[in-house]
């Protein structure tokens, strides 16, 4: 008997059901979200439930892609089970975390989630299809939906009354940022399958996309800077991204690394970038 349940339970505690399994993923969700709460420079109890709903927001989506590939004949029926328990654990503490947001006065920061359905539906329906690998604007989506955090928890743990603009703005730069990243990634995980570092010529093909993208931000928030809508210190994040962009697109091929080296040192930069965003807001 207990033989069984302890089956019963290595079934159900599964690694790569229960968590994100891409590398990197994590800063998605905690860039932004230490971005709202840094600038705002506050902490209070409604962030717990903040907290809890976007944490589990961001944990659900990897047992319901699970699940969708279950359905769409993908994945053994056998990985049925947990993901509807790991759906069922992360579902409940959404729920628990959107009573807590709106018992606490916060209620106008739920619908966020609502602009997160649509973009959930558009993913799962290319999981079921088996269309959603190496697909980049997919993932863009995705990351833009998860920068959600940032004005969640700017307005939270400022105590805002209302859906203010500097949160949305914070929510631009983010989803910005991850734009930038992600094509970026997408450049070293095309190095890693070269045999050599590729000529002159070829590298700046290859780094085209990822120096264009994050260049483009560096615009943009130029932009917003003189139009005094953001700091102008807030340009300089983007000025690391850039650099960070032309220095492994151009410079330091990682022919044959690792992807987990490349997360790792994604989310170095992404902490980075929220670190010097943060201080452009409360030191300007």
């Amino acid at each position: 008997m207990q033989a069984r349940l302890n089956a019963s339970s290595q079934r159900l505690l599964r690694k790569h059901i229960a968590l994100p399994q891409q590398h990197g993923s994590w800063a998605l969700w905690l860039g932004p979200y230490a971005v709202g709460v840094g600038v705002a420079g506050a902490l209070n109890a409604g962030l717990a439930w903040v907290t809890l709903a976007t944490l589990g927001a961001f944990l659900a989506l990897q047992p319901l892609t699970i699940l969708v590939k279950v359905l769409a004949g993908r994945r053994p029926t056998t990985d049925r089970a947990p993901a509807l328990f790991w759906l069922a654990v992360y579902g409940g503490l959404i729920a628990i975390g959107a009573v807590g947001i709106a018992a606490s006065g916060f209620g106008y920061v739920l619908p966020l989630g609502l602009i997160a359905a649509p973009v959930l539906v558009w993913q799962m329906a290319l999981v079921y299809r088996h269309e959603e690998r190496h697909n980049l604007w997919v993932e863009v989506a995705g990351a833009a939906v998860l920068a959600l955090a940032a004005p969640a928890g700017y307005w939270v743990a400022g105590a805002a009354t209302e859906a203010t603009p500097t949160g949305w703005l914070l929510w631009l730069l983010c989803a910005l940022q991850s734009f930038g990243a992600i094509v970026y990634i997408y450049l070293r995980l095309a190095h890693r399958r070269l045999l050599r570092a590729p000529r002159w010529p070829a590298r700046w093909r290859m780094a085209l996309p990822s120096t264009t993208a994050n260049g483009a931000n560096v615009v943009i928030a130029t932009g917003l800077a003189m139009a005094g809508l953001i700091p102008v210190a807030a340009i300089a994040p983007f000025g690391l991204m850039l650099g960070e962009a032309l220095y492994g697109g151009l410079w330091r091929i990682g022919v044959g690394v690792k992807p987990v080296v490349i997360g790792a040192r994604q989310v170095i930069v992404t902490a980075v970038f929220s670190l010097l965003l943060i201080l452009a807001y409360r030191v300007g």
